[in-house]
């Protein structure tokens, strides 16, 4: 299996804060700044192969020059299974229902990283994603998720639909964002075990997903857009669940 790139100052401290193995660590030659220190120390200590390189060559590697200076080389990322996931949500103290976000059809890498990066500091237990019609963990979902990929639990599965039918026979209940619900997420019962399915970029929840969902809802919208973008839609529905659940 090839190296798996990620860069920026961000994605690099949460990769050694999770104690993902890196493989290499490259510096830009003259960077500087307390978190380059502290990202030399961790290398050192750790016995992590440290370089320093000229910028240019940083550019080549990162196919972009917005690196901050700094990249790293480790094996791509681990997706893990739903089974994995809900182990995971079940052993938790204090007990919690789970709170799962399934991606149906976003294609858009940048679109994958914001909702990592939403989903994860909203304490979502989890995200499914396919192996076709959706992006995948990428360098630039990693940097654009600021490394909350290292720390949420991703699942890649072959078939959605079966999917949810696996997780329904699991007690969750599947809720579905579009905007042609006839509610609003604001009825929604947040304190269910819930799995909540976002469709792609312009598309939409696929016919059959929807179908297989318990309940469809909409965010209301009050200007002249008709939708948010499916990262937006993201963070507004798992904050909301956030929510109820706070209030308890």
């Amino acid at each position: 299996m090839s190296d798996f790139v990620i860069f920026g100052r961000n994605p690099i401290a949460e990769a050694l804060a999770a104690e993902v193995p890196l493989r290499r660590l490259l510096l830009a030659q003259g960077v500087t700044g307390a978190d380059i220190n502290a990202f030399v120390q961790q290398a050192k200590a750790r016995k992590i192969p440290l370089q320093n390189v000229p910028r240019l060559e940083l550019d080549r590697l990162a196919k972009t020059n917005k690196h901050q200076g700094v990249l790293a080389f480790m094996a791509q990322l681990d997706y893990v299974s739903c089974e994995t996931i809900l182990s995971r949500v079940e052993q938790r103290e204090p007990k919690e229902k789970p709170a799962l976000i399934l991606l149906d059809g976003v294609e858009d890498p940048r679109n994958l990283g914001a909702i990592i990066r939403v989903a994860e500091g909203a304490g979502m237990h989890g995200l499914v994603i396919t192996k076709n019609r959706c992006a995948e963990v990428t360098p630039v979902t990693i940097k654009t998720a600021a490394g909350a990929a290292f720390h949420l639990p991703i699942a890649q599965v072959s078939n959605l639909a079966s999917q949810i039918d696996w997780l329904k026979k699991r007690g969750l209940w599947i809720v579905g964002l579009d905007e042609r619900g006839e509610n609003t997420i604001f009825e929604m019962d947040a304190k269910m075990p819930l799995a909540i399915v976002l469709g792609g970029e312009g598309k939409g929840l696929h016919r059959l997903v929807r179908e297989k969902c318990d309940f469809v809802y909409n965010i209301p919208m009050r200007g002249q857009v008709a939708s948010l973008n499916v990262s937006t839609a993201a963070a507004v529905v798992c904050y909301e669940i956030v929510r109820q659940r706070r209030a308890g």
